[in-house]
């Protein structure tokens, strides 16, 4: 994205990797839940899925240009803060794992 934003490029060649990527994590998300066998497991497997949607909403925002920017950087947040801050807290401080 940086790049693109320094470049000055519309970023649907990123946008068309996203909806790769969000289909490639769909298998890997069902994989997961399929074979979850603790509470940790199940809320990684979830990640997967919340990941899958935003890496679609980039490529609908990107490859689609549609306008959706506010959106997408409501669900980046959000994305952020529950699969990573908040596991990475909670690990940290001996909650989780």
């Amino acid at each position: 994205m940086a790049i693109n934003r320094y470049n000055g490029a519309d970023g649907r060649g990123l946008g068309w990797f996203s909806v790769f990527v969000a289909i490639t994590i769909i298998p890997v998300g069902i994989d997961s839940i399929t074979h979850a066998s603790s509470t940790w497991s199940v809320w990684f497997a979830l990640c997967w899925f919340g990941w899958a949607f935003l890496w679609l909403l980039f490529f609908v925002l990107l490859a689609l240009q549609r306008p959706i920017v506010k959106l997408a950087d409501a669900i980046t947040v959000i994305a952020g803060i529950l699969t990573g801050w908040l596991p990475g807290y909670l690990l940290l401080n001996g909650t989780l794992g």
